[in-house]
């Protein structure tokens, strides 16, 4: 009798939680997409606004086994409910030193936030979220990219975990590994969203892409794509751009012969391209993030590693692919294309932060500068299409621009040339091409707040904005969970950025409806005859010029070749 009783008792109470939720109707939901039945739980905002999560819903089959290294296939349909209750697994980790415990090779999962109140059934538009990392790292996952403030401008929102690393971006520049993984499931992705998102109340028709870095240039590259043309409307892109030297890879094959070699047993050298293609696709993947963190050391001392400068190169990035591959993805000069309008044109809002290069190795950076002292041909990023007898005059004339005397004794001028070079220069010549063909509208985030910083930027002499520390002001996460202990001036920031990017999302113009925080402002767009920009400071002003572009422009414009993939 008792032991009846003891089975009852947790019959009852297992029927009570889903994944260690307490179960009660009201906090759960079942939607119906393409391939069956999910349930989402309820979460609220800060501003106690409820809205559905549904997390690691798969938007295709795990890459596993025989389907390591191949194009994702769309997911296979299920019985009964699948619960999308938490991101329980994200993509492996390729960083220096890093491990997360929600690593894991099935991973090409999504998430989709919703708000719980619709307006009468009415579609609402939509973000996709495209994170960044280097190609080799980070996660759609909420506790870095947390909804609830876009949530609160009644925006359903979509973040997107794609392969990393040797998973998604190693090339042996043959097609025999093929190439851009990563970018092909987010196009995968993409089109989920399209056939789903309107059984979350989202607008199909009405979808704006977004990234930061490498998310950024991942966005690029599908504005670039006609393969992803009719997947969205829009476009924003936050410190990166396919015009970035680090976007770009022109040395795959080295990478891939190099982490062959490293895992073959009897470290065999000169390996075709079947052979390194079985070697990855059977290694164990522990020992796979080994083998590539010893890559990513061994790249600051063999040039040969490098798609830029040797201290801010990433080891695995965007491959170009020929036409003749199978179901090639990335195709032609990424520069020429948009000079020539070979895009998809839609608006794009699209932009930087003061001092980018604040966030990362600053001694490493500053060594890099050091050595322009000595050549300053090293000045010239790899990837510029430029001639050897032009580099020496050309990097003297761009080193001019920073310090008087030698980057070693100016530490200022190296950060900013840093910053310059990896982001402000390309980025805003993608922005100064795509306006001939569409709205494009330019910013510079410069308030330099808390809500985002990274303590360790600063450096005197050279204080601003660093690489990504604009996240904190568009995304809840773990350190950022009570806005109110922040400082005033940094929720009315992060109040007017949600005001210009949602109105943005909205109606494909930041400033289309004037608010008591916007006043009366209007955002220009960049045109060919004028190069206009909103700086997002302490005060929102109008701007002309970001930075020292015009001077990189010019002097690239004098002695690069004409045809130009990255700049």
């Amino acid at each position: 009798m008792r032991a009846t009783k003891l089975i009852l008792f947790f019959s009852l109470f297992c029927a009570t939680q889903i994944h260690g939720f307490p179960y009660d109707k009201s906090h759960f939901k079942e939607v119906t997409i393409a391939d069956g039945i999910i349930r989402g739980k309820l979460l609220t905002t800060h501003k106690n606004n409820d809205f559905y999560a549904f997390e690691d819903i798969p938007y295709a089959q795990p890459p596993i086994g025989t389907l390591r290294l191949k194009e994702a296939l769309p997911p296979l349909k299920w019985e009964g409910v699948l619960n999308t209750l938490e991101d329980s697994k994200i993509c492996h980790q390729f960083n220096l030193n890093y491990s997360a415990p929600k690593e894991n090779e099935d991973c090409l999962h999504l998430n989709v936030y919703y708000p719980a109140d619709q307006n009468d059934g009415e579609l609402l538009s939509v973000l996709v979220w495209i994170h960044g990392g280097g190609f080799v790292g980070w996660s759609g996952a909420i506790d870095s990219f947390g909804p609830h403030y876009f949530i609160d401008k009644k925006i359903v929102v979509v973040t997107v975990n794609y392969r990393l690393g040797p998973l998604g971006f190693l090339s042996t520049d043959d097609g025999v590994v093929p190439a851009n993984l990563g970018l092909k499931d987010q196009n995968l992705a993409l089109k989920w969203v399209q056939q789903n998102i309107a059984s979350f109340g989202g607008d199909p028709s009405k979808v704006t892409i977004s990234g930061q870095s490498a998310g950024a240039a991942s966005v690029g590259y599908h504005v670039l794509n006609k393969k992803s043309q009719g997947l969205f409307r829009a476009a924003i892109m936050q410190s990166g751009s396919p015009l970035t030297c680090w976007a770009l890879h022109k040395n795959a094959r080295h990478v891939a012969q190099a982490l062959g070699n490293a895992l073959s047993p009897t470290n065999q050298k000169n390996l075709t391209s079947q052979e390194i293609l079985h070697l990855v696709k059977t290694a164990d993947i522990e020992q796979l993030k080994q083998e590539t963190f010893k890559l990513q050391v061994k790249k600051y001392l063999e040039p040969n590693f490098g798609n830029c400068h040797p201290m801010t190169s990433i080891l695995m990035s965007v491959v170009k692919e020929e036409e003749h591959y199978e179901n090639p993805f990335v195709t032609g000069m990424n520069h020429e294309k948009l000079k020539n309008g070979d895009i998809t044109q839609v608006p794009i809002l699209i932009g930087i932060n003061s001092l980018e290069s604040l966030f990362f190795n600053i001694p490493g950076l500053l060594l890099q500068t050091s050595l322009i002292d000595v050549n300053v041909s090293l000045s010239i990023t790899a990837n510029i299409n430029m001639r050897d007898e032009n580099k020496s005059e050309a990097g003297n004339e761009l080193k001019n621009l920073y310090t008087n005397s030698s980057f070693v004794s100016s530490q200022s001028g190296s950060i900013n040339y840093m910053s310059d070079c990896l982001f402000t220069t390309p980025i805003a010549r993608h922005a100064f091409l795509q306006s001939r063909y569409t709205d494009v509208y330019f910013y510079q985030f410069s308030y330099y707040g808390i809500l985002g910083r990274y303590e360790f930027n600063d450096i005197k002499g050279a204080s601003g904005v660093g690489h990504q520390e604009e996240l904190g002001y568009f995304w809840h996460n773990a350190t950022a969970d009570n806005l109110n202990r922040f400082p005033k001036e940094d929720i009315l920031t992060h109040e007017r950025v949600m005001d210009l990017w949602s109105q943005f999302i909205k109606h494909l113009n930041p400033t289309v409806n004037n608010s008591e925080i916007l006043g009366d402002l209007k955002w220009p767009k960049v045109t060919e005859e004028d190069f206009l920009y909103l700086d997002i400071n302490s005060e929102l002003s109008v701007k002309r010029g970001p930075k020292k572009y015009t001077d990189w422009n010019n002097i690239y414009s004098k002695y690069t070749n004409e045809k130009l993939d990255t700049y």
